[in-house]
């Protein structure tokens, strides 16, 4: 049975899912050799997931039938289980949880090789409305505080090759969102203003590290980014919850979202990154003054033991250069090398 335990001194909570070793060796097998079966999430193997609980599909299908273009269905193997209350108790200084929650499977299409990068703006749309509708659906639960989306592309990095997304509802709020909430209410009780919003305003007169801007959205190299290509992307007018957003703002989010992945791709073909998005906590504890975004990453390994003894993170890419390379003008640094 999966638990959630928290560490005292950092104050995180880790998931133990508390599979035998066995388990997780056949797991690190199928990621090395590609799987080696079938692929579940493709048309016509609807019946190797659990029943839908959201589908896009054509209106004259039937549900868990062929006919979809986007589908939600819970996870085969969740970290997180719906069933069941949350007990919370504890062993001396240590704080541990039944590991209640929502995890939910987004198949984006049924397109085994596609990605975002190569789907149209409508067909990432539909992804992104998957993502609002389940977030509105799992928060009417007063069990869960917190809804985490998750995606992750590339070799090595999805155990699965056809393009999908994690939807989890948490009955705690996460180490990393509090930090947030904390440091933006920091920010606001000493300025007045959202951390987040002044950020913005001052990257956009400045520039340099904007890649790119429509009328609602703005997408960032992070200028303290901790990894390769850290992007974040934020609504440009201030709003703490995800779920609040428009459809015309889904397919202007969309069209952002299918640029960005695709730049990264025609740097790179096959290069894995990975996106989260960061919304306000939930009930009681949501809070106004957050500012949800999403953030990507490129999943290059340029960590070591100094990253993980101190915390500091070493980024070998300047967010400048970047910026520079989203935004399409790799042909100036060969210009510049030629002249050098």
């Amino acid at each position: 049975m999966a638990e959630l335990r928290r560490e005292p001194i950092l104050q995180r909570w880790v998931v133990i899912t508390g599979n035998r070793w066995e388990v997780l060796a056949e797991v690190l097998r199928q990621r090395r050799e590609g799987g080696g079966r079938a692929c579940p999430f493709c048309p016509g193997n609807e019946g190797e997931t659990p029943s839908e609980v959201f589908a896009l599909r054509d209106p004259t299908s039937s549900a868990n039938r062929e006919g979809w273009s986007v589908r939600v269905v819970p996870n085969k193997f969740p970290a997180l289980r719906v069933e069941g209350d949350i007990e919370r108790t504890g062993e001396g200084v240590f704080d541990q949880a039944s590991a209640i929650g929502a995890h939910e499977i987004v198949i984006e299409t049924p397109s085994h090789y596609a990605d975002w990068g190569t789907m149209a703006v409508e067909e990432v749309a539909g992804v992104l409305r998957a993502y609002r509708e389940r977030s509105l659906d799992l928060r009417r639960d007063d069990r869960f505080r917190q809804i985490l989306i998750a995606r992750n592309y590339g070799p090595g990095i999805a155990l699965l090759r056809h393009p999908h997304s994690h939807i989890l509802a948490l009955p705690v709020i996460p180490k990393r969102i509090e930090d947030e909430v904390r440091g933006l209410l920091d920010y606001h009780g000493r300025k007045e203003r959202c951390g987040y919003c002044d950020i913005l305003r001052q990257e956009k007169r400045a520039g340099e590290r904007v890649i790119r801007e429509t009328g609602t959205f703005i997408a960032l190299a992070a200028f303290a980014a901790r990894y390769p290509f850290e992007t974040w992307i934020l609504p440009k007018a201030h709003a703490h919850d995800f779920g609040t957003i428009e459809d015309d703002q889904l397919l202007e989010l969309a069209g952002l979202l299918r640029s960005l992945t695709g730049a990264l791709q025609s740097l790179s073909p096959g290069l894995p990154y990975s996106l989260v998005l960061h919304t306000s906590p939930l009930l009681r504890f949501t809070e106004p003054r957050y500012h949800w975004h999403l953030e990507i990453r490129v999943r290059i390994e340029v960590g070591g033991g100094f990253e993980w003894g101190t915390g500091f993170f070493v980024n070998p890419l300047a967010p400048e250069e970047a910026a520079r390379l989203l935004r399409g003008e790799v042909g100036d640094t060969r210009r510049a090398n030629s002249t050098e």
